[in-house]
């Protein structure tokens, strides 16, 4: 049995080899993500107007389904196949802008480690928190200081 094993809460994840090899994650993600469209009534010709508006180029509803449609053959564990078509970095961007949401960088930045993405207004409420705590602490310090002080510096 190992006994060298240790967790820390603030560490990264660690790298395995194939983390990042999830294509039919993201496959299953976005059409995850377009299902939620199209059940506030948006629909997959909504996404690919948005899309090509994003990209300054015309994009089709057939190569959006590609990026969703997972081949009909099966893996060696029987799983379904990989996507038909893997959706560029370039797409991947156009796909979150015409969708609102960080569906694809959101799924990036978990598979790197549980990362989060957080707006701008959101990172500055984390930040607000943490100067927070920091004066918290340093007021804590200066009572203990003051403290110290008056008791002629004997603890």
């Amino acid at each position: 049995m190992r006994t060298d094993i240790t967790f820390d809460l603030f560490s990264d994840a660690p790298e395995r080899p194939g983390g990042l090899a999830c294509a039919i994650e993201i496959a299953m993600t976005m059409g995850e993500a377009l299902a939620r469209m199209e059940a506030r009534g948006v629909s997959r010709d909504d996404v690919v107007e948005r899309m090509a508006f994003h990209l300054g180029e015309r994009i089709s509803k057939a190569t959006l389904d590609t990026f969703t449609a997972l081949s009909k053959t099966e893996d060696e564990d029987g799983r379904p196949g990989k996507p038909e078509r893997e959706i560029s970095l370039r797409r991947a961007m156009a796909f979150d802008a015409a969708l609102g949401e960080d569906v694809l960088l959101g799924l990036y930045a978990r598979k790197r480690g549980e990362r989060r993405v957080v707006t701008a207004d959101e990172a500055a409420f984390i930040e607000l928190g943490r100067i927070h705590q920091q004066e918290r602490e340093l007021a804590e310090r200066k009572r203990a200081l003051q403290t110290l002080l008056k008791s002629g510096g004997r603890p």
